[in-house]
């Protein structure tokens, strides 16, 4: 085996080694891409549990406070808690859904047990009895953050076994980030049709409003799992072997790519944990709150139209410059909110001056249900080469292990912060201007200084096309082992 290349240099190709350019090809180029039946299949199961994940990650906390009364401290303390405790899941996952051998293959029985003990946690949490405090709060949300990790930690390193190819692998990406942009337009579209039909008070989101979603979205949810699990095949992993712990930790130590992933990824996931309070922001400092769920349909339906583009530039420049482009548009964009001012405009100009700005940034965020995961499978396949194993459920686990404890840090000092800058959140509360500058520095300029700093990191990361070509035709050359199938 070639001596571990640096991070700037990470397959070194011995002389003669070194692929003409009309040969190098990608291992599956020429064997036939992945079916669009085939894409749609495994896109289904993104679509469901997308329907209740911004609801929970982001306006839930804050309506908490809002109607039950609970502390913004205390909430922030409560998801920093859980989420690090919960990443921790994520290893235990990963590391035994690549080791499960099963009739359906190794990811989906998890994914469909992950998919009901979310819908359990849901159900408790959109319908919390009256006095609840944080306890019943945290504990249930703990229960649907474990769900969660069953159901994506599997679902991402099920994608990366669809197809060893460089460029598919961005459409696999592709497919499965419009299905669940699609879900955020339906969760938004929801709200405005029971409104009109007069089955709620408002269009704006409320605990009321959960309670009618959750009970609409169940058999969608149901229906799209059984379709994904069904129709769509297990995938192939290149080798797997039986447990081994110091085989797992010695192949993502010595995985040089991994560490600058992780790294890049890790200071832009702060800046977005912090992001999840711009649900306050919209609704307690703009006072567009009947207005946010067109704002984030329109921002959904933005997603679902720029996400071909991002997978063309992806697959163009390489999936690591089109994040890092994505990140510095997305973090400058969002800044203009600095100069609306609520009090100078009505309601109506507000949201429309809002959604400019918002589909802007909607524009950048779709590269990233391309380029994250899609990059990571690349990561999987040199581990694969360096150890002869192949890990990508372990990879993933480590990958949402490191995120989520950068999420849940960064949307606990959120929340933190805004109860040291002493914001109210409450209806009618006033706010003055130290409390408002803490909103728009916690919520805007933060996360936009993390989310640059992140993927100026992720422009140096070391795996393009050429060289992960190289890396498949590697691995392919190896002789077959036994136990390499699902």
């Amino acid at each position: 085996m070639a001596k571990p290349a640096t991070l700037r240099q990470p397959v070194a190709i011995p002389p003669g080694d070194e692929p003409a350019a009309e040969t190098a090809t990608a291992v599956g180029e020429g064997d036939g891409r992945l079916s669009t039946f085939t894409l749609l299949a495994y896109a289904a199961m993104a679509l469901g549990p997308s329907l209740f994940a911004l609801a929970i990650n982001v306006m839930l906390p804050q309506l908490y406070a809002k109607e039950l009364g609970l502390s913004l401290e205390a909430i922030g303390v409560s998801l920093l808690t859980i989420r690090i405790f919960d990443a921790f899941s994520d290893q235990v996952v990963g590391y035994l859904s690549d080791r499960t051998r099963t009739r359906l293959g190794a990811r989906k029985p998890w994914m469909i047990a992950g998919t009901v003990l979310t819908l359990v946690a849901c159900y408790y949490l959109f319908m919390p009895p009256a006095g609840c405090g944080i306890g019943y709060f945290a504990f249930w949300r703990l229960a649907y953050d474990i769900g969660w990790t069953m159901t994506t930690v599997t679902f991402y390193a099920w994608g990366a076994e669809l197809s060893p190819d460089y460029r598919d692998r961005s459409r696999v990406t592709g497919f499965s980030g419009v299905s669940t942009n699609l879900g955020v337009i339906i969760k938004n579209l929801a709200p405005i049709v029971l409104f009109w039909l007069g089955v709620t008070r408002s269009s704006a989101f409320s605990m009321e409003m959960f309670k009618a979603l959750y009970w609409i979205f169940l058999p969608i949810i149901a229906v799209l799992t059984v379709v994904s699990v069904l129709f769509t095949p297990s995938g192939t992993a290149t080798t797997r072997e039986g447990l081994d712990f110091p085989g797992l930790a010695r192949s993502m130590r010595t995985n040089k790519p991994f560490w600058t992933y992780v790294c890049g990824f890790f200071i832009a996931a702060f800046g977005q944990g912090m992001l999840a309070l711009l649900f306050t922001f919209y609704d307690s400092h703009l006072k567009i709150g009947p207005w946010y769920p067109y704002l984030m349909m329109g921002f959904g339906g933005v997603t679902v139209l720029a996400i071909p583009a991002w997978v063309r530039l992806a697959n163009r420049i390489g999936k690591h410059r089109a994040y890092t482009v994505a990140m510095v548009v997305g973090a400058v964009s969002i800044q203009a909110f600095w100069f609306i001012d609520p009090r100078a405009h009505t309601q109506a100009m507000v949201a429309l001056i809002g959604a400019v700005i918002l589909f802007l940034v909607a524009f950048s965020s779709a590269c990233s249900f391309v380029a994250p995961a899609a990059m990571l499978a690349d990561v999987v396949d040199y581990g694969t080469w360096r150890t002869r194993t192949a890990r990508a459920g372990s990879y993933f686990a480590f990958y949402s292990l490191i995120t989520k404890i950068a999420t849940a840090i960064g949307s606990g000092l959120g929340f933190i912060l805004l109860g040291l800058f002493h914001y109210n959140v409450k209806e009618g509360a006033g706010n003055g201007p130290f409390a408002t500058f803490g909103l728009l520095f916690t919520v805007l300029l933060l996360p936009g200084v993390l989310q640059i700093a992140g993927g100026l990191v992720i422009w140096r990361f070391p795996l393009d096309k050429r060289r992960h070509d190289i890396l498949r035709r590697r691995i392919a050359s190896r002789p077959a082992e036994p136990g390499t199938g699902q």
